[in-house]
């Protein structure tokens, strides 16, 4: 009969320990990895940045979260989203009404990011938004801050000339170059990639716009559960001072809300 009755508490602690793990599935992440202070790879080949580092913190408050981080090119990671490489994009991503067509976002965002113009520091001729008639601004394909650029552009007359590139940095170095004359991103990323490379760029005091950035999912009805977990450990994030502390730890300011 003792045999018996220890067969059962094995049985069931069989079944605690799967149902366990089951509730603690790694959760694939798809981050760029080339976006720094927000994802990039580390010298040991690791994921680092404020949005990975969002998500640590949110394992941190809810034990049944476990992020596995995966990293690809921009251009790669909605499909691999679509294709289910990833659960989950973590990456700076804006709602926009084409992206909530097709996918799933948080509640809760965990930045917000801003967009304003950058230009040489020696431009003498650019001290703000009102000396920009007749200069070139240069774009990132994708971008959302294109997106605003083109429509900042097109309410003021088109005051601006844009030319579009595939990627930051070429655009970075002929804005330093004299190619082009302005450049509209996020100040705080900018601002490290100003510093890490030496370039003469200032930003301009102007915000043109500022948008929250969220988590993205597919628009499945069994991503719905995960977002609601995870909405509830942002806002304790925010609530506990946790996010306003990342925040400042890498960008000096508070924008995590």
């Amino acid at each position: 009969m003792k045999v018996i009755k220890l067969s059962f508490v094995l049985f069931l602690l069989i079944i605690v320990s799967a149902c366990s793990d089951s509730n603690n599935t790694s959760i694939k992440v798809g981050s760029e990895g080339a976006y720094k202070p927000f994802s990039y790879v580390g010298k040991d080949g690791e994921m680092m940045g404020y949005d990975v580092d969002v998500l640590r913190i949110l394992q941190e408050i809810d034990s049944n979260l476990d992020f596995e981080f995966k990293n690809a090119p921009w251009n790669a990671l909605f499909l691999g989203l679509d294709s289910g490489r990833f659960d989950l994009l973590a990456n700076q991503i804006i709602k926009t009404q084409e992206r909530e067509e097709k996918y799933l976002f948080t509640t809760q965002s965990y930045f917000v990011s801003t967009s304003q113009f950058v230009a040489r520091s020696d431009d003498e001729t650019i001290k703000s938004v009102a000396d920009l008639s007749g200069k070139v601004a240069g774009c990132v394909v994708g971008s959302a801050h294109t997106k605003i650029l083109e429509d900042w552009n097109a309410k003021n007359g088109n005051i601006l000339e844009i030319r579009y590139y595939k990627d930051l940095i070429p655009l970075l170095q002929d804005l330093v170059n004299k190619r082009i004359d302005v450049h509209l991103n996020d100040p705080a990323s900018i601002a490290d990639i100003i510093k890490e490379q030496n370039l003469s760029l200032k930003v301009l005091d102007e915000r043109i716009s500022q948008s929250p950035v969220y988590l993205v999912f597919r628009k499945e009805d069994s991503a719905k559960a995960l977002i609601t977990k995870i909405d509830s450990a942002i806002l304790k994030a925010k609530e506990s001072g946790k996010l306003s502390e990342l925040s400042m730890k890498y960008f000096g300011v508070d924008q995590s809300k």
